[in-house]
């Protein structure tokens, strides 16, 4: 599994064959604490408003589903959010 480092375009073109409204799982983590929170399922849509707040944007290819995390946002240095959706065949 490798990870690439990306834009935000790049980012939300790997979500394109999704519907806006599709559901994806958005789990956020603290770097110093490692605490993350219970994931939660956002609309696409606002997953994408997320990635372009993001300062870097990391995406990791797990075969059944894609993983984009994300740091900086909301100017969030320490905390990482990570966005699961399912990928094409």
């Amino acid at each position: 599994m490798e990870v690439i480092i990306c834009s935000a375009k790049e980012a939300c073109e790997l979500m394109k064959h999704m519907n806006d409204n599709d559901m994806v799982m958005l789990s956020v983590v603290d770097r110093k604490t490692y605490i993350h929170s219970v994931p939660r399922k956002i609309k696409k849509k606002n997953g994408e408003e997320l990635i372009k707040q993001a300062n870097n944007i990391r995406y990791q290819d797990n075969d059944f589903f894609g993983t984009i995390s994300l740091y900086g946002v909301l100017k969030e240095k320490d905390t990482i959010h990570n966005i699961l959706f399912p990928q094409l065949e």
